[in-house]
């Protein structure tokens, strides 16, 4: 099951329900012998396996320490006394957002994402060089979601930091 939770992980840190059902029926059709008799489709057993075997897999995560931002931004320990309800503040993903909060490439850091950024600030008042900024734009955008998500700036400030982001071909 740990193996499961570490493969459902690496797609989605937080599986809906719908995608823990689809698991749960691969896993089932894969091997009939699991099926339960007595639950509707012989499934309902194995979707709360599943989802607790993902809770227990991102405790496991919180407790080692590992760098992985969109469990961090989620745990209670961040946020301040008042706000710590379970579900209050909690920056899930919604439909359609493909890695929430991206680790940064291998090799950077935050100082050399900043680095990027300062030479993509230059690189906007040069003329014609759409190239230049369409290959940096991809490498900083770790950067821009764990400013957004964490910092969540006014939107001139944004605007200011990032000037590339707001031109037609970004």
């Amino acid at each position: 099951m740990h193996d499961l939770s570490k493969v459902i992980f690496s797609y989605t840190a937080y599986p809906s329900s719908q995608q823990i059902c689809s698991v749960a029926e691969a896993l089932v059709e894969k091997f009939p012998c699991l099926k339960e008799p007595g639950s509707f489709a012989g499934l309902y057993g194995w979707q709360q396996r599943i989802k607790y075997q993902m809770h227990n897999y991102h405790a496991k995560l919180k407790s080692r320490q590992l760098a992985y931002p969109e469990i961090e931004v989620n745990t209670l320990k961040r946020k301040q006394r008042a706000n710590a309800a379970p579900a209050k503040n909690v920056k899930r993903p919604k439909k359609a957002e493909i890695n929430y909060l991206p680790p940064h490439p291998v090799g950077e850091d935050q100082d050399t994402l900043e680095k990027e950024r300062c030479e993509l600030i230059s690189e906007m008042k040069k003329n014609n060089n759409t190239k230049t900024i369409s290959e940096k734009m991809p490498k900083t955008f770790s950067s821009q979601r764990m400013e957004v998500v964490t910092q969540s700036p006014v939107i001139n400030v944004f605007k200011d930091r990032w000037p590339a982001l707001f031109s037609e071909t970004q």
